[in-house]
C-alpha cells in the first residue's frame, strides 16, 4: 500500500487508479507503469559535434 504523503499511516482507500485518505484529504491517482531511475537516465543524442557558429545574414566573414 501507499503512504499518505501527510501523515505516516497508508492510505486507507487504494485501488488501481488511486488512492485517498479522508482524515488529510489527500487524493493521489496515477496511471501507467512506475516511474524507474532508467526514466530519468538522459538518452543518448546522435550529435558528435556542437552546431556551427550562426552566422549575419548578408554579410561576408572576411
Amino acid at each position: 500500500m501507499t503512504q499518505c504523503p501527510k501523515g505516516a499511516h497508508e492510505l486507507p482507500y487504494e485501488d488501481d487508479t488511486r488512492g485517498h485518505c479522508d482524515e488529510h484529504g489527500v487524493t493521489l491517482l496515477w496511471h501507467g507503469p512506475p516511474i524507474t531511475l532508467e526514466d530519468f537516465t538522459p538518452e543518448p543524442h546522435g550529435r558528435r559535434f556542437p552546431p556551427p557558429a550562426p552566422r549575419a545574414l548578408g554579410r561576408h566573414p572576411h
